[in-house]
């Protein structure tokens, strides 16, 4: 199966799709699969407790949706914001759909990995449904490289472990391997406890037992022996020092390697 990680042309194809998903989430309370919708996204882009003077950096920003809530919580023309994709697709329908924002001005394509800034640029950082797309090591190290000390980065993503009876992500996970969409799994308590070695910590958790109660807000605070999503909001506690993280993250969930390993026991007799 081909590596569509970094793929731009498979992320300028996918742009249409996911406008679609969001909308159908905005527009469609008990939505088939429903993503999170905009009001979600805004209930915890709020626990960033932005400010007037914060340089926000929005972190694969596809179509700007995360811009209207933005400006609902600055003051008028305080508009310190900046959006990065790899998609130049998604930054041109950015541009069309929010009037303030321009390609090479405040939105700019990048590579996937390496943010194009410099270290300790901004103050507050936003990735949300984003980072289960990613190389999660080194694009965490590079969020944390270009945020201010004491700064704050909101992250999300999915489990490596997820309960064996939630078959809807099983379900997503599959259709997600046919459609050879990067689809990565975090051990996110490997993650969170790497944090303090990378001068950062988890300020805030929230876990969602199974797909489908993210969209709704249905959170735990303690993290549960197996769950589907995670949200943290991480705070830079010292001066970032460049050294990778311990893998944390994989294409196959546990649960997938679990029953692939059956089969193949079960397979040899």
């Amino acid at each position: 199966m081909q590596d569509h990680t970094n793929d731009k042309q498979f992320w300028n194809n996918y742009v249409t799709y996911w406008e679609s998903k969001v909308q159908q989430a905005n527009e469609e309370e008990n939505a088939k699969d429903k993503t999170n919708d905009d009001g979600i996204l805004e209930t915890y882009f709020k626990k960033l407790k932005v400010n007037n003077k914060d340089q926000v950096l929005d972190y694969g920003c596809g179509s700007g949706r995360l811009y209207a809530i933005y400006k609902g919580t600055v003051d008028k023309n305080v508009y310190n914001y900046t959006g990065i994709d790899i998609s130049g697709v998604s930054l041109e329908h950015a541009q069309s759909k929010n009037p303030g924002l321009e390609v090479n001005k405040n939105l700019f394509e990048f590579n996937g990995t390496q943010i194009p800034f410099e270290d300790e640029r901004f103050d507050k950082i936003n990735c949300f449904g984003v980072f289960d797309a990613c190389s999660q090591e080194v694009v965490l190290g590079e969020l944390l490289r270009v945020l201010k000390v004491g700064g704050l980065l909101l992250l999300t993503g999915k489990n490596s472990k997820y309960c064996s009876d939630d078959e809807e992500a099983k379900i997503a996970e599959e259709n997600a391997r046919k459609k050879e969409h990067p689809n990565y799994f975090t051990d996110a308590a490997s993650l969170i406890g790497q944090l303090p070695t990378h001068n950062a910590e988890a300020v805030e958790t929230c876990f969602f037992r199974k797909r489908g109660d993210f969209p709704k807000d249905r959170s735990m605070d303690q993290m549960p022996d197996k769950f589907y999503e995670w949200a943290i909001i991480i705070r830079k506690t010292g001066q970032y020092e460049k050294k990778q993280f311990t893998k944390f993250s994989d294409k196959f969930s546990e649960n997938c390697k679990e029953e692939l390993k059956a089969n193949q026991l079960a397979a040899q007799g």
